[in-house]
């Protein structure tokens, strides 16, 4: 079967796989759409990872069912299903505690085992999600990028959201900005780099945008807030300056969630942390009752995502990561399509 098969840092190369088997307690799925993730262009761009080389990539994917072992049941070939990719053990003490997506023997289909960057893939069904009719394949492939967000906002520990600041405005930064209007937040200020980028998100309910490049993004955020800050920072960047000023931009007592990765050491300030009793969190994933009110929040429309989607080809990925890796220009979420 046709495949992106990734063989190290900055090789990626479309061609041919052997068809998966389908073990008990798996389905077999023919992928309609998979996204591109940050964290698969780290790993392309030489992020260390334990994933096999070579290895088929993808862990934001949706499709039709195609067949099912036999122990299967709840699933018919021809389901339109999208695809939670950590697979937890269920054994662990975070897996009993509820916190499944901090299980100790966790594995990621499209890491470990072959993902949606392919024709077709076998995954658990206790991996699969129906998708409701009103969502196209192509929209259910970003449910794994939303519940990522989603998750992130259960982090807040700043009570109701008057404010928020959003620091990157990729699709992390997108979502947060919409999770934030949605949780009535009055001020949403948006940094980024890119102007396309922060256009979408005055689109998408951002109330004031800010170039990083053009404007000091601390400056300006405590500007709209008379120098008091935030009651809460999503820092979607990565970046030591961002994480940095994640904790400068905060209120007293307020919250600043740490959404993406970035190999940097950061120093941070506690001589202002601490006083001030400020919140710092690390969001990991997700839960799977973040992956269904994600699934939730696209069918309803109360999350919008066709304005951050790039559609190109599986053979056209190579170029895709490329692209990405140097010069993405006006595209944030590439989705690609077998």
């Amino acid at each position: 079967m046709k495949s992106l098969v990734f063989g190290g840092p900055h090789d990626v190369r479309f061609g041919e796989w052997e068809e998966p088997s389908i073990l008990p307690g798996q389905v077999l799925i023919k992928v309609a759409a998979c996204g591109i993730c940050g964290t698969d262009l780290h790993v392309y761009k030489g992020l260390p990872a334990a994933w096999p080389v070579p290895g088929i990539r993808g862990h934001e994917f949706a499709g039709t069912v195609l067949a099912s072992a036999d122990d299967v049941e709840g699933f018919q070939d021809g389901d339109r299903v999208v695809v939670q990719p950590l697979v937890y053990c269920g054994q662990c003490r975070f897996c009993r505690a509820g916190q499944t997506n901090l299980c100790a023997n966790m594995y990621l289909i499209g890491g470990e085992q072959p993902g949606g960057f392919a024709e077709q893939v076998a995954v658990p069904a206790s991996s699969l999600f129906k998708v409701p009719e009103n969502l196209s394949l192509k929209q259910a492939a970003l449910v794994e990028t939303l519940a990522t967000s989603v998750h992130a906002f259960e982090q807040n520990q700043s009570g109701i959201l008057r404010s928020v600041a959003v620091l990157g405005a990729g699709a992390q930064g997108l979502f947060a900005v919409q999770l934030a209007r949605l949780a009535g937040a009055k001020l949403i200020a948006v940094s980024e780099t890119v102007p396309h980028r922060l256009a979408v998100a005055q689109q998408l309910g951002a109330t004031n945008a800010i170039n990083a490049g053009q404007e000091d993004v601390v400056e300006a955020i405590l500007a709209l807030t008379d120098g008091e800050g935030v009651d809460l920072v999503i820092e979607a960047a990565g970046k030591v300056a961002t994480r940095q000023g994640a904790t400068q931009l905060l209120r007293p007592g307020g919250t600043a969630i740490f959404l993406a990765l970035g190999a940097e050491l950061t120093s941070i300030d506690f001589m202002s942390l601490v006083p001030k009793e400020l919140h710092l969190r690390g969001t990991q994933c997700y839960t799977d009752a973040d992956f269904s009110l994600a699934i939730e929040l696209l069918a309803n429309g109360e999350i919008i995502v066709d304005p951050l989607i790039t559609e190109m080809s599986l053979e056209n990925g190579p170029a895709a990561f490329e692209a990405l890796a140097s010069n993405p220009g006006e595209m944030i979420k590439v989705i690609l399509e077998p």
